[in-house]
């Protein structure tokens, strides 16, 4: 064990940039240093100098393992993320290793317990922990399931993921202790487990290693993923685990959370051609398998089933990745890539579901690394393989500027987090018929039975009452033995008479317990999302993002966006747009009651009606553009636009064009908008020009 000493620390403050190896062979000018040890804590600060700042800045009085111990631990930035996935007051981490870690997970408990295997890095733990000022830490030397495994509140341990011959394992089973075959009794001592696998891990076959798991968590630094976490708790054991997403960017944080059950019941929205923006989702959300939710969460849609690249018309700001606006859309060819070089001479380059790998496709194309420009290459959906040649969103840079943080001279305010409309309704959407509880209440919107429902008795038969608006009740779940002997799933209701129909599924009863499963049922609503959605948005303010005929207003107003609106109620709408919304809005003076028809955000009928998302906002849009002026807002609020407005005033104003042209010429860079008015909007460089209306 080297003792610290003043003239110790003053060597490798002194020596802090010298190269270890050059120091090694002077060892010789220095016979009171031990130069070994010191060319190891040097390599060490290196691997530490960014991954953890508040060592770093006092590692002159730190022990470090060596160059290893130092390369596999966690960063700060990790570490601190895993300190709110503690539970109770005790803790013990089972594979200390460099205490990084355990510093960070254990800070504020009045007991926390080290365990470590190897005697050095246990003395190491023992310095650091005091002169960090760490004294609630207990370090103990041994193998914990030999010396006996202490009763804490929450354990963690970081299983050693390398082979004996020094390969590397990704296979939980495969890894040092077998948390497979030891989770049974490490749960016998502690309340909450956490595990920490390998990034590269396959997280449906950890589902299946680990039953029991509440919450994966999908950690990255800088859109590379550094820690796949699992979470057991005795307490809480959900049917199937919540996923987190999150990523410390340079400048800000992702964040996405779902479960495998939304992810599936979410559909995928094919676009039928590239679009205005794309959109590379976070590593992480790649990672946990987060592909058809980003359609519905955030309107875009995918190019194709498989590539995992997104698009769309409008500039969606808080999406989970990276945004680029695309500049051209190329065929891919092999005369196109040979021709790249002229017209691109350097580019990024990324690919996604594309036949050449990023590699083969620059040593093709023979473009240098690096620049301005993207270019993508991936498969578009009835297009085949195309080159997406794109730039950074320059609006959305200008939005990442805003969040750099301010000196710490200045005091700043804490932002509050207002919740999104989506968020304030997660997780209201229907589930699938497995999980539904007998008595579960559904309108039925028809007068006359459906002819899909079959009844179960005689008398059922010559029923003719008017069932407009009645209530029906889910009456459970019954198999029928079709005519190849399968047993198949059908669904009984009763009606007000008492009589009891039937509806074919078209499911077998091997699939119950499939969560992908929604039923399109004939005519029927189910009223408990509709009243949950009342619950959670009466008496709300949002902002009116739409004004156009969906919205049912009185004759004589003349109805403004953006503007404040209050939320009076939400009731059963129809069989497409399940939710009627119920809102009062102030104009000229008075207060007036309108009401529209729309969907849940995460609904399966929002491929025939608009999702409640794009009617409201929960924050004020006018606080994203503090560039408008107020008279121009005017016009916006109207469904107006004038010469000299900007491409994003327009979009404002009347929306989304149902196509587009760009092209240069000598005047500056036009670009044309064509509405379903046929009304024609002509921006050159940006600004508009004139408005004019297709013959």
């Amino acid at each position: 064990m080297v003792h610290f000493t003043p003239e110790l620390s003053a060597f490798l403050r002194e020596h802090a940039n010298d190269d270890p190896t050059r120091l090694l062979l002077s060892a010789a000018r220095y016979p009171d240093v031990d130069i070994r040890w010191v060319a190891t804590q040097l390599e060490a600060h290196r691997q530490v100098r960014t991954k953890l700042p508040e060592w770093f800045a006092m590692a002159d009085r730190l022990i470090f393992g060596g160059r290893v111990p130092a390369e596999q631990c966690s960063s700060e930035q990790t570490a601190r993320y895993k300190r709110q996935l503690v539970a109770g007051s005790s803790f013990c981490d089972l594979t200390g290793g460099m205490g990084v870690d355990f510093y960070y997970m254990s800070e504020g408990l009045p007991k926390a317990i080290y365990i470590e295997r190897q005697p050095h890095l246990c003395e190491a733990a023992r310095h650091n922990f005091a002169v960090l000022g760490r004294t609630n830490a207990e370090v103990r030397e041994g193998d914990a399931f030999e010396m006996g495994i202490p009763e804490t509140d929450t354990i963690y341990l970081d299983p050693a993921r390398r082979s004996s011959d020094g390969g590397r394992v990704y296979d939980l089973a495969d890894c040092e202790p077998n948390v497979v075959e030891k989770r049974e009794e490490l749960l016998l001592y502690c309340r909450r487990l956490i595990i920490k696998i390998s990034p590269m891990a396959d997280l449906s076959r950890v589902m299946l290693q680990l039953p029991g798991i509440c919450e994966l968590h999908v950690v990255a630094v800088k859109n590379e993923c550094k820690e796949v976490l699992v979470v057991i708790d005795r307490e809480h054991t959900p049917a199937t685990p919540l996923i987190h997403c999150a990523d410390f960017r340079t400048t800000d944080e992702v964040h996405f959370q779902f479960t495998l059950p939304e992810e599936a019941a979410a559909q995928t929205v094919l676009a039928p051609t590239v679009q205005r923006y794309l959109y590379e989702p976070d590593v992480t959300l790649l990672k946990a398998g987060a592909f058809r939710l980003l359609c519905a969460h955030f309107s875009v849609q995918k190019l194709d089933a498989n590539s995992h690249l997104y698009t769309s018309d409008e500039l969606v700001a808080g999406f989970p990745g990276r945004i680029f606006e695309i500049e051209e859309n190329m065929n891919f060819s092999s005369t196109l890539v040979k021709g790249l070089k002229k017209t691109i001479p350097q580019a990024n380059i990324s690919t996604r579901n594309f036949p050449l790998t990023a590699d083969e496709l620059r040593r093709r194309s023979g473009l240098k690394d690096g620049g301005e420009t993207y270019l993508f290459g991936t498969t578009l959906q009835g297009a085949g393989a195309v080159l997406l040649r794109c730039r950074k969103c320059l609006a959305l840079l200008l939005c990442l500027l805003l969040l750099v943080p301010a000196p710490l001279s200045a005091k700043r305010k804490k932002k509050v987090q207002v919740p999104s409309v989506e968020q304030l309704l997660q997780g209201i959407q229907l589930s699938s018929p497995g999980l539904w509880n007998q008595g579960m209440e559904f309108l039925y919107l028809s007068e006359n039975v459906n002819a899909s429902l079959m009844p179960e008795s005689p008398l059922a038969v010559a029923d003719t009452a008017n069932y407009a608006n009645t209530r029906w009740t889910f009456q459970g779940i019954v198999s029928e033995e079709n005519w190849m002997g399968q047993q198949t799933m059908h669904l009984r209701f009763r009606n007000p008479n008492g009589y009891i129909y039937r509806f074919a599924t078209g499911k077998l009863m091997s699939q119950l317990n499939d969560t992908t499963y929604h039923p399109a049922l004939p005519g029927m609503l189910a009223i408990e999302p509709v009243r949950q959605c009342n619950e959670r948005l009466q008496g709300s303010t949002f902002y009116l993002l739409l004004n156009d005929d969906r919205i049912l207003v009185p004759d004589s107003v003349r109805l403004e966006k953006f503007v404040p609106v209050v939320i009076d109620s939400v009731t059963v709408g129809t069989e497409m747009a399940p939710l009627r919304v119920w809102f009062r809005h102030p104009q000229d003076n008075g207060t007036y009651h309108s009401s529209l028809l729309t969907s849940l955000p995460d609904s399966r009928e929002n491929a025939t009606s608009t999702p409640i998302q794009r009617f409201f906002a929960s924050t004020d849009p006018y606080l994203n553009y503090p560039d408008i002026k107020p008279e121009t807002w005017t016009l916006i609020r109207r469904n107006q636009v004038q010469q000299g407005m900007s491409l994003e005033e327009c979009r404002l104003a009347l929306g989304r064009p149902q196509r587009y042209e760009r092209y240069p010429s000598k005047v500056g860079y036009v670009e044309r908008w064509h509405y379903s008015d046929r009304k024609v909007l002509e921006f050159v460089d940006g600004r508009l020009l004139r408005v004019a209306t297709e013959r």
